[in-house]
């Protein structure tokens, strides 16, 4: 993380989209919870970005904006109690992260007038 603002740097933003998208048995609950944390903090950077893009794109097709609903949401759910549904979870929060991110990427050269 950034020392400045606590937020996850692109490096520990994608290693942690790494693992939690890898193969296997889920973490322990408590590693699930940093990595939920972890991935909120990169989702709410992110989404501000690709919105503002959202925004700025005239016709930005309507399925990026509905993910863009969809992320809302996923954001708001929370872990729930069991290992299984917290695994599920993150790996959902994981998979938003990583579209935003692409999104970002994509977009960070299609506004114009500096309006990102």
């Amino acid at each position: 993380m950034t020392a400045a603002t606590g937020t996850p740097g692109q490096y520990e933003i994608q290693e942690t989209i790494r693992y939690s998208l890898r193969p296997g048995p889920p973490p322990p609950y408590p590693e699930l919870v940093v990595l939920e944390r972890t991935l909120l903090l990169a989702i709410a950077d992110l989404y501000c970005a690709v919105d503002q893009q959202y925004q700025c794109d005239e016709v930005a097709d309507g399925r990026g904006r509905a993910r863009l609903n969809s992320i809302r949401y996923q954001t708001s759910v929370g872990l729930g109690h069991g290992l299984v549904s917290a695994h599920l979870q993150v790996r959902a929060l994981a998979r938003d992260c990583q579209w935003l991110a692409e999104q970002h990427t994509a977009g960070a050269v299609g506004c114009v007038g500096g309006e990102q």
